[in-house]
């Protein structure tokens, strides 16, 4: 960790490097000598079906950012990874003016957390999940996230929905800061003006194929729906993904859904730009990015109520929210093909850029420009 002279020093701990996470570090970084440090290593973004090359550290470090991975042992089943740190963690926190911390859940950031109370630097949190999303409500876990957040010198998170869980886990008021998870805008509104070509209305999914993503009950409301020109677009890989395509087979309205696979998160923009509709029905959902990114792209998008992203985006056009069962989703899709009337361009989702969130937790650091 190299410093510039005068610039505060950052270390930045996360699990992976999420592609849509680079532009935030960009804008942090053109301010303070920023460190990116990982608990999960390339081989086990590698080995886990729901990630692709792009969360790889070898594939972040094409931006220029200082990342690396850090040494760590991992333990925990499905989507539930938590990490320590092989070592104390002392040295990283001697090299560094503030900490941002985010995973709490991982031995390794408590670690961190205590090795820079020790040394008085400060500390942030980074924490996302809602009231909804937080799958420990009581008991020793809620205890120890709440004294986790609790402890800290500022938390930073994306939305209202996460602040007000914050709020209560007993966290005071002044000292969260709530920014709006951020993607790069302006890389979606360069297909803002390109409207969809065909007929019928083009709704598109874009995730990962696990049960919390509710994806059947996307398949299903569709079916029930869906006029004769309509088309579903899947995206995405995963464990329910042959599941699927068997449900799929067995609707009425099969020829019409698509599964694609996995695409680039450069080629997102270009496939957001063919379909009208993005649909996220996820019965679990801590934010969902692809909001964000379809709303710039000027698409309209029906979300679940359950999503950390609804509460934020609610009130925004081309918005329609549903809950998670199959009519509600039905009647949503139903309202979004009704109200189309082309891409939404410029749309509000472009003031929620990554330079603005990035100051967010600039002031959070006390490191503002």
């Amino acid at each position: 960790m190299s410093s510039s002279a005068g610039e505060p020093r950052v270390l930045w701990v996360t699990n992976n490097a999420a592609p849509y996470r680079i532009p935030v570090w960009q804008s942090i970084s053109e301010s303070v000598d920023l460190s990116i440090r990982l608990l999960q290593r390339d081989e086990g973004v590698l080995a886990d079906a729901r990630r692709s090359s792009e969360w790889t550290v070898t594939s972040a470090q094409s931006s220029g950012l200082d990342i690396a991975a850090l040494r760590t042992v991992r333990a925990g089943i499905g989507e539930r990874r938590y990490y320590g740190l092989l070592g104390s963690g002392a040295r990283l926190i001697r090299r560094c003016d503030a900490v941002v911390l985010g995973s709490w859940e991982s031995p390794a950031c408590w670690q961190l957390s205590a090795a820079a109370k020790r040394r008085g630097r400060r500390r942030v949190g980074f924490y996302e999940s809602t009231q909804m999303s937080q799958r420990h409500r009581t008991g020793p876990v809620a205890r120890a996230r709440s004294q986790f957040f609790r402890g800290l010198d500022a938390v930073v998170v994306p939305g209202v929905a996460a602040a007000d869980a914050l709020l209560e886990l007993g966290v005071e008021a002044r000292r969260i800061h709530e920014g709006f998870n951020a993607v790069d805008v302006d890389r979606f509104a360069a297909v803002a003006q390109v409207a969809p070509t065909g007929g019928g209305h083009r709704y598109l999914y874009v995730g990962q194929l696990i049960e919390r993503k509710n994806v059947d009950g996307l398949l299903r409301a569709f079916a029930i729906c869906a006029r004769a020109e309509d088309t579903l677009t899947i995206v995405g890989a995963g464990e329910r993904l042959n599941h699927l395509k068997e449900l799929a087979k067995s609707l009425s309205t099969s020829d019409a859904i698509q599964f694609v696979g996995e695409v680039s998160y450069d080629a997102l923009p270009t496939v957001l730009s063919a379909h009208h509709t993005l649909v996220l029905p996820s019965t679990e959902e801590v934010w969902g990015l692809v909001v964000n990114e379809a709303l710039a792209a000027g698409r309209h998008v029906v979300v679940s109520e359950r999503a950390g992203v609804q509460r934020s985006v609610e009130s925004m056009p081309g918005t329609f929210s549903c809950a998670v069962g199959v009519r509600s989703i039905a009647d949503s899709l139903v309202a979004s093909r009704a109200a189309w009337r082309g891409p939404i361009a410029p749309h509000p989702m472009l003031g929620n850029s990554p330079q603005k969130f990035a100051s967010i937790f600039l002031d959070a650091l006390g490191f503002q420009r």
